[in-house]
Order: structure tokens, then sequence, then C-alpha cells
């Protein structure tokens, strides 16, 4: 049995069709199986092709183009980019390769023109690659390429279209079947992509843009359902009861439970709610524990309907009302060191590069804000750091990242006595990846602190998503109070 190896590759190349041809390849090692959407690909790849740890030949598998990828996993597949696209990806699995080199030769093929070829070591045995193809300044030519993946004596190859139109993608068929892009179950505004249970009394799952949070009048007692991580609960007055469970389609599939024990036999349970088309009521059924016992009916309720607007018409919040990106892109080219900034709204890249090919890179990803948010209501924005760090002997790079509330009226670069900082459990209020940390290449963060109250700030606050390695630079969220 081979040693369970596991690589990614990510490789960032900018290139032009004609004219500047700057390139920026980078290898940054990753993982599969650290997260539960990583395990189900291992999973499907595995159903699919086999032991991906047995011995064998080596093998390229599930070539394809995607229109980006999520935790390095692609999210369709691509067949045609609209000639607006930002990035083109190519994303491919590789088995029993041994620190071997691939190649990855992208081709228009109207003029049979190799526009640039990747090289890169992968790992021993297997992992997955990623090689990005951002958009040149003067665009996308329209028409016909390739992408060649080669190494270890394989080759494998995928042809795609740039087209005046929008991009047309299809399903990941490597995830038919599995709860990744297949299942889904809405909770309120978030998505769980767990396995979902069937109901078992009877009802039939189906989709729905309803749901069941919020206040109810239902037979057992007024009832109150919210969400909880990847679960709603609720609480209703009857005994003092209590539900919990999941949601497939419009149906809650879950158990209830009573004082004074909430335990059963006599004082818990499963419990099936079937939402209504219009999302204003619901019907039931339940039983005692978990066995065959018979299902009872009966358990309905009716959505209580609760004014959320003023006389005015208008929801009681903060909404956003600007957008506006600020700093200027550092320039210092050295004889020893070359240090460059590419900064876009939520995708930020900062590369030292020496002379004798020292590198030092950083990537961070910022998930934006919402467009409205409720008094005090909770923020919660993620954000991801990725790094190479090579040979850098010494050549330095710090980046940080903060998340900031503030008044609105102020210079970028000043803060008041009531300013405060979005923060997460691991890494607090600055975010930093510098090229000696000891934590590894990739890092991920998710920043949390509650929106003012009601009219702070003088009715006005700006959200400030701030950027510092070598230069400061970042974007300005303004939130007006209207009500």
């Amino acid at each position: 049995m081979k040693s369970k190896i596991i690589l990614t590759l990510l490789l960032i190349g900018i290139i032009a069709l004609s004219g500047c041809t700057d390139i920026s390849d980078s290898y940054k090692p990753g993982s599969f199986g650290t997260t539960e959407e990583e395990m189900q690909i291992v999973d499907a790849v595995t159903d699919k092709y086999g032991d991906m740890t047995a011995t064998g030949e080596p093998r390229l598998l599930e070539v394809m183009m995607t229109s980006s990828t999520e935790n390095f996993i692609p999210v369709d597949k691509v067949l045609k980019y609209s000639k607006d696209s930002e990035e083109l990806y190519a994303w491919f699995i590789y088995d029993n390769f041994d620190y071997d080199i691939i190649s990855v030769e992208w081709i228009y093929l109207d003029n049979d023109y190799s526009i640039y070829t990747f090289e890169s070591e992968t790992g021993e045995d297997f992992g997955r690659g990623t090689f990005i193809l951002e958009k040149p300044d003067d665009g996308w030519p329209l028409g016909d390429y390739k992408v060649i993946i080669s190494g270890a004596g394989v080759e494998e190859s995928v042809e795609f279209e740039i087209i005046d139109g929008d991009t047309v993608s299809i399903p990941l068929d490597l995830l038919a079947g599995t709860s990744i892009g297949s299942q889904k179950a809405e909770f309120g505004n978030t998505e769980t992509t767990e396995a979902l249970p069937t109901p078992q009394s009877g009802f039939e799952a189906e989709s729905t843009t309803g749901s069941f949070i919020g206040e109810w009048d239902s037979n057992w007692g007024d009832m109150t359902i919210t969400q909880s991580g990847d679960k709603l609960i609720g609480e209703y007055t009857h005994d003092k009861g209590k539900i919990e469970g999941v949601v497939n389609g419009d149906v809650f599939i879950g158990t209830w439970s009573e004082s004074p024990s909430y335990a059963e036999p006599n004082d818990a349970g499963d419990v099936e709610l079937k939402l209504s088309k219009d999302g204003n009521s619901f019907e039931g059924n339940w039983r005692y524990g978990s066995d065959d016992s018979s299902w009872s009916g009966g358990w309905t309720g009716t959505r209580v309907e609760q004014s959320t607007t003023t006389s005015s018409g208008v929801e009681p919040g903060w909404y956003l009302t600007t957008v506006e990106d600020y700093g200027d892109k550092p320039e210092k080219t050295h004889d020893y060191y070359t240090y460059d900034v590419d900064y876009k709204r939520g995708n930020v890249w900062t590369s030292d590069t020496g002379s004798k090919g020292e590198t030092a890179q950083v990537r961070t990803i910022s998930e934006e804000p919402k467009d409205f948010y409720a008094a005090e209501e909770e923020i919660v924005i993620k954000v991801r750091k990725e790094a190479v760090f090579i040979a850098t002997d010494g050549l330095g790079l710090g980046d940080t990242s903060t998340i900031n509330i503030d008044s609105a009226d102020i210079p970028i670069d000043r803060g008041t006595s009531s300013h405060y900082y979005l923060e997460d459990e691991t890494y607090g209020t600055y975010f930093r990846m510098e090229w000696n940390d000891p934590t590894g290449t990739v890092k991920e963060g998710t920043f949390k602190a509650n929106a003012p109250e009601a009219n702070a700030f003088a009715g006005s606050f700006r959200l400030l998503y701030g950027y510092s390695n070598g230069g400061s630079y970042g974007t300005n969220y303004i939130y007006e109070w209207r009500e």
C-alpha cells in the first residue's frame, strides 16, 4: 500500500495573447481530505476509479475546465467561456505519480498559437492540479482553445471555446449522486451540503422558496423556529416542547421532546412538518419514539405575520449605499528583488520575487458583505489566505488584513474612539501571513462582529476592508440607516 500524500497545485498566470506576457507561476501544496467536501470528492473518485492509494500505472483523471474552484474543488464544468471571463480554470486529478513533472500547455487553436506552458512537480501518488489563466489586457480572442496536460508518459487534453455571450457550464458529473451540488437544503438564506434524510411519514419532499424560520401559531401552542448552525431548532408552549432537525425541500425532518423528561418513550419522538406552497402554514405528523409505532397526524401551524416595516414602508436597518476602493499600487523594484501587487476587490495578490528565484507570494480572498444588516445583526465575513514561499532566504513579505467598523465620514487612514474590528476565534482582529510563518501556507478565518445599533454613528457607518503588505489599500463599504 502506498503512502497517501496529497497535493494541490495552484498556478497563477497573467497571460496576454499579444503584447505583454508577464507570467507569475507558483506552486502551492494542499491536501485532500481536510474538509467534509474534500472527503466527499475523494469518495466519489474512489467509487468511479477505484482505490487511489493502490499501485498502478500513472493516469490523469477528470480533466476539465471550470468557472472557479472552492476549496480546490470545481464548482461546475465549463464548455464555453464568455469573452468577459476574468479567469480560465483547468482542473484535473493525477494518480500514481512520483514527484514527476506535469506540463500544462494552453493553445489558441484558431491559429495554433501556444499561449504558455506551465511545469510543476507533483507529490507522491495522487493529487489535484489547478492551472489558471487570467484575462489579458486586450481581452480574450474569440474561438477554440485547448489545454494539454502531460507527465509520467501519459497525456490528456480538454477543448473549450471563448464566445461572445454568457459562459456555458454544466453540473459536475463527478459528483452526481453525492451531496455536493446535488442535494441542498435551504435554511433561510444559507445552505447545507449534508446528506439529507428522506421523509418517513408519507410526505414527499418538494422544492420550495419558503422557510420554516419564524413565528407560528400551532395546535400545540405558540412556536418559534430559528436556525442553529446546520439545523433548525424550535420551541412551543405545550409542555415546554422543543423540536430539532433539518429540512429536505419543503419537509422538516427531526425530533420533538417535552417536559418533564424530554426522553423516549413518553416525552420524545420523531416529527415531520410539510410547508405549504405559499410558505405560510404547515401540516405535520409525529410519533412516540423512533420505532415502527404508527404516526399521528394533526400537527398544524399558521405563520404569525409580523410587520418589519415602518409607516414609510422601509424595513429598518443598515443599507449599503457606496462601495469605493482606495490606495495606490506601490512600485518597488530593485536590482535584487521585484515587489508587485494585484489589487482586486475580494482577491488581493502580492508577490516578492528575488533575482535568484526566491519567491514569497500571498493571496487574500475576502467574502463581500451583505447589502443589508438589521440593527446589531451579526456580520460574518470569511477570509482565506494562500501563500507560496520558495527558498525565500530572508526575502521578506508580510501580509496583514483587517475588517473594521467606524464612522463613515472620516478619512480612510483615521479612526474614531468608537471603532471596532471583526474578529476571528483563532487569528483575532489582525489576519497575518508572514514569509517565515510556521503555521503553513493556507489559513482560513471567519471574522465576526455585530452591526452597529439603530441609527448609530450619526446614521451611517463604514465597513472597511484594509490590506497592508508594502502598501496600504482596501475597500470601503458605506452603510446608511433607514427606517
